[in-house]
């Protein structure tokens, strides 16, 4: 990044483009152009950031900020920071805000539970989370969580993998 001051990554996933990334992204990249800070910031898309539930997506470098649920009414916003503005708290993704911290506790509730959890059992604690099977479906095709046959009963089970072990640091 030595010849700008910063480096935006914007998620074009499938579920981030279905929630209007590509309009969004469209807008930002007419918006950088316009306030002329396109020499001043980079922008590239990327097929995801594995936080598709909650897109459209955002990473700003250097500042190491993740913004979610972005939407084309966010972008003047979202200029506006990378103008040398506030950052619009209200898109802020970290570790303590409600989305992470949901998933963050259902993972941590499934790996307490032995790490492996029937299909209904699972919904039950995303339930507990706020989530619901189509977030517990987005999970299992991002690849936070693996479904398989269990070896005593041969029924599927649900489990974590070791991404989302690492990513929320519940690894031993």
């Amino acid at each position: 990044m030595y010849w700008t001051e910063r480096h935006i990554f914007a998620c074009t996933g499938n579920h981030c483009n279905q929630k209007g990334a590509a309009k969004m992204i469209n807008r930002l990249r007419f918006e950088l152009m316009r306030r002329k800070l396109n020499h001043r910031v980079h922008m590239n898309t990327c097929g995801t950031i594995d936080l598709c539930d909650i897109g459209p997506n955002l990473v700003v470098y250097p500042d190491n900020i993740v913004f979610s649920n972005v939407s084309e009414s966010d972008v003047p916003d979202v200029v506006a920071f990378l103008a040398g503005g506030d950052v619009p708290t209200r898109l802020l993704l970290n570790a303590e805000t409600p989305a992470e911290a949901m998933r963050r506790a259902f993972y941590a509730a499934l790996r307490v539970s032995g790490n492996k959890a029937s299909q209904s059992e699972a919904i039950e604690l995303a339930g507990q989370q706020g989530l619901d099977s189509n977030w517990i479906d987005e999970q299992l095709r991002r690849g936070f969580m693996s479904k398989k046959p269990d070896e005593a009963t041969g029924e599927d089970v649900f489990a974590l993998t070791s991404k989302a072990l690492y990513r929320y640091r519940l690894a031993e």
